[in-house]
Formats: C-alpha cells, structure tokens, sequence
C-alpha cells in the first residue's frame, strides 16, 4: 500500500474533464484518505463550490497554488519602503498659489 500524498483538511485542485478536449481543474477539500489495495492512494473530496462529494486516484489531484513568502512584507517593511518616496527623490516639486 503506498503513502498519500495529501492530507485530510487539505485544499486541492482536481482535473475534470467533461469533453475530450477540454479539461479544468475545480478546487476541493480532502475530507477522507481512503486505504485500499488499489493502485495507488484513493480520496474522498469535497467540492468548495457545490455540494459534491468524489472518490478520485491521487493522479487527478495537485497542491493548490500557495503565494510566494518573499511576495510578502510586513507592515514596517511597507511603510519603510514609502519613506524614500517623498518628492526630492521623484524629482517632483510643489506649485504654491
């Protein structure tokens, strides 16, 4: 019996093909690792939009995208990077009327 790969709890995208060319990846939650002697690792997943419940193979599923940690900065990190912002630096200059 070989390991799952996904986690109960877990967001994933699954691949629904509905014509034979086309084919587009719906996100579900893992609700149940299913042990089996099949092939490989079965779960039982529930759709986030509809109310649908699957039992797939794990080659129908993949990780869903997660945002990059270096995309993120903190609030400090923000207000730092507007500080060389003001209008010397811009090469701006301010009209009195």
């Amino acid at each position: 019996m070989q390991t799952h790969r996904f986690a109960v709890g877990e967001s994933v995208l699954c691949a629904e093909r509905r014509h034979p060319s086309f084919t587009w990846q719906t996100p579900y939650t893992v609700i149940t690792c299913i042990q089996s002697e099949a092939a490989e690792p079965q779960y039982r997943i529930a759709s986030l939009h509809r109310h649908a419940i699957r039992i797939v193979g794990e080659h129908e599923l993949c990780r869903t995208p997660q945002p990059r940690p270096a995309a993120r900065q903190s609030l400090q990190q923000c207000r730092e990077a507007l500080l060389c912002l003001h209008p010397a630096n811009l090469n701006l200059t301010q009209h009195h009327v």
